[in-house]
């Protein structure tokens, strides 16, 4: 009895702080959605993510094209590297171009891409197809830059988390894709989905046309030449990011390299080798977009109030295990009696995947991907300066995604000439480094600490002054 009125006291604290903090969360999101541009962004990139989701079919789809391990592999790494180079050049674009004008090019470029993977399906088309995809990149870091300079840092991670969330509308998409493929088939029904998504997409890039706000930037200094002021602003932001970020880099880099081979065979290697069919893997897409709404809200919102290395941490811990799982996959195939798994397959068809042990292994991962998705574009605009952002995405993404195009070569290799599980002995061996990394690493470093930081931040400041005096002197001649 005595130790009674302690815990109705707890009970009756943590009512308070919860009140509070459901307050300080509807407050927070009046906050984020009183800015039109931002409501708007929004609303158009849900457009994006929402049917995001069939992306992650695309490689069984080349393979129903008839696209060999290699080929598949050689493909994908090329995108990747045309990404990072576009994405190099668009930091610099993102930094001297009117940033709505971008965000209209990249959601067109998108679009169009849709398109044409809805149309055809002839080898050149549909290479043609990803490369506009990659060339996005070019508008792209822009386009981010855009918004991601205008939320205040206090609410970022709550703002970037509705981003994140748009992802549940390919609940609907999964839903009407599962509905089609008896009808048309998997390769005609993934045909129609980015017909129908080209389309809305084309409306998205008509909205952001008419209704963003403009956004015109500094310009290029004039008293230099175009490429020496290239080099020079993309110097400094190397400088930048090494000073400001350099561990957030290095644990992009290794997990940007181990998502890649990931992406590339995941769902090759459930379909082909442990022999779950499109329907089972439908369903084991769909069941992410259903669980992870609620916990990106969490996470961005505990990214805001109990610190960014904590939750990182807790979010990339799940992924080593999803590796693991893979791997002793083909020995234990279900985690359920088959009796079990007749059952679930007689009441619904598909659903016995449930119980199979590749479920567990995508179903976690897809669901940890959309939550580390959200921790990274947090600890990057927690980490980052707030000049030149588009620059310093541009050159940040543009290491990260060529040091990742090798991926997919790799694991196309791998599949193709020796064991297709040694794809994820070696993702999980780069999981568990990225693992020791951000328990050793200290994030949210506000200011360089050491000389070399705060002189390269230093002559960014003066590099900033000298363009807005040169903007200044050319205005008075005007």
């Amino acid at each position: 009895m005595e130790e009674s009125p302690p815990r109705d006291s707890g009970a009756s604290e943590r009512t308070v702080q919860d009140s509070k903090e459901g307050k300080s969360v509807r407050e927070s999101l009046r906050a984020i959605l009183s800015w039109r541009n931002y409501s708007v962004y929004l609303i158009t990139a849900w457009i994006y993510s929402g049917f995001a989701v069939i992306y992650e079919f695309f490689n069984l789809y080349l393979r129903q094209l008839g696209w060999d391990f290699v080929l598949i592999g050689v493909v994908v790494s090329i995108i990747l590297a045309i990404s990072a180079i576009a994405r190099f050049v668009g930091g610099y674009v993102g930094d001297v171009m009117d940033r709505k004008k971008l965000s209209v090019l990249a959601m067109f470029m998108l679009a169009t891409n849709h398109l044409m993977l809805g149309i055809f399906t002839d080898f050149i088309f549909v290479f043609g197809a990803l490369i506009i995809y990659a060339s996005m990149d070019l508008a792209k870091g822009g386009s981010t830059a855009y918004i991601m300079e205008n939320i205040p840092k206090e609410h970022s991670g709550l703002a970037l988390s509705l981003f994140q969330s748009g992802r549940s509308w390919g609940i609907l998409i999964l839903t009407a894709f599962g509905l089609m493929m008896p009808m048309l088939g998997f390769p005609d029904s993934l045909r129609l989905m980015y017909l129908v998504s080209g389309v809305l997409l084309l409306a998205a890039t008509v909205a952001r046309a008419v209704l963003l706000s403009p956004s015109p930037q500094r310009g290029r200094a004039k008293y230099r030449p175009l490429w020496r002021d290239f080099i020079s602003e993309n110097r400094q932001a190397v400088k930048l990011i090494l000073s400001f970020m350099p561990g957030v880099l290095a644990i992009l880099v290794l997990d940007g390299i181990s998502d890649s081979i990931w992406r590339y065979g995941a769902l090759i290697y459930t379909n082909e080798i442990l022999m779950i069919d499109i329907g089972g893997i439908n369903i084991m897409v769909l069941i992410p977009l259903i669980v992870s709404l609620p916990l990106l809200l969490k996470v961005g919102r505990l990214s805001d109030t109990r610190g960014i290395k904590r939750t990182t941490l807790l979010v990339y811990s799940v992924m080593p295990i999803c590796a693991g799982l893979l791997i002793i996959a083909p020995a234990f195939p279900t985690w359920a009696p088959q009796s079990v798994v007749i059952a679930a397959d007689s009441l619904i068809a598909g659903l016995g995947v449930v119980f199979t042990t590749p479920f567990l292994a995508i179903v976690a991962k897809l669901i940890n991907d959309s939550l580390w998705a959200l921790v990274l574009i947090t600890l990057i605009q927690k980490s980052m300066p707030r000049t030149d952002t588009a620059k310093i995405l541009g050159v940040f993404w543009t290491i990260v995604y060529i040091m990742a195009s090798f991926g997919p070569f790799i694991g196309g290799l791998i599949y193709q000439f020796l064991n297709p599980t040694g794809m994820f002995v070696v993702v999980m061996v780069a999981n568990l480094l990225i693992l020791v990394g951000i328990a050793g690493y200290r994030f949210e470093r506000k200011d360089p600490d050491t000389l070399t930081g705060r002189i390269d931040a230093l002559e960014s400041l003066i590099q900033e002054l000298r363009r807005e005096i040169e903007d200044f002197r050319t205005q008075r001649k005007l």
